[in-house]
């Protein structure tokens, strides 16, 4: 069950690419007078900024408004599971904010690699200092690593509970 709602998520987070890449295409277009004129570093910047910072920054405030709300994401509610603190209490804002950053592989995810990383790494091909090199190679591990992690961590699992739910105390419970 919970393999499809990470497909599910994957899907949502790729449309949410593909429209944050149109948005920040068509302003660097329109500021570039219609592609009549060269587009200044700033105006690259803003196109890189906003897909390697604007995604995952938006992706999270979707993702953690709808646990906060539904203690579960789109993929978990069409999967029909929802998350639980271990003894079936309900969660906290703090345990759904840690749930996610705490290398869960809908946030730590292979597109996110490509969509945050490539931005970034132009960052540091253009010269910029050595704290985005590191900030790229942190980024890039994690979201190579983590879908990793999750899938060998649940399957050695008896409740099939991934690294990132055992850290926190959560469990993936049939949604009611």
């Amino acid at each position: 069950m919970r393999a499809g709602g990470y497909a599910v998520d994957m899907v949502i987070f790729a449309a949410i690419a593909m429209l944050m890449l149109v948005l920040a295409g068509f302003i660097l277009l329109a500021s570039s007078d219609w592609a009549t004129q060269d587009v200044s570093d700033a105006q690259l910047y803003l196109f890189l900024g906003m897909n390697g910072i604007g995604l995952p920054l938006i992706w999270s405030v979707l993702n953690i408004a709808l646990l906060a709300t539904r203690d579960q994401t789109g993929g978990q509610y069409v999967a029909g599971v929802q998350l639980v603190r271990e003894g079936e209490s309900t969660l906290t804002l703090r345990d759904k904010i840690a749930w996610w950053f705490c290398f869960n592989p809908l946030f730590f995810s292979w597109p996110m690699a490509a969509a945050a990383g490539l931005p970034i790494s132009v960052f540091i091909i253009v010269g910029w200092a050595e704290l985005m090199v590191v900030v790229w190679g942190i980024l890039i591990t994690l979201c190579i690593a983590c879908p990793i992690i999750a899938l060998v961590s649940a399957a050695v699992d008896s409740e099939s509970r991934a690294l990132h739910d055992r850290i926190v105390g959560v469990v993936a419970v049939p949604a009611e």
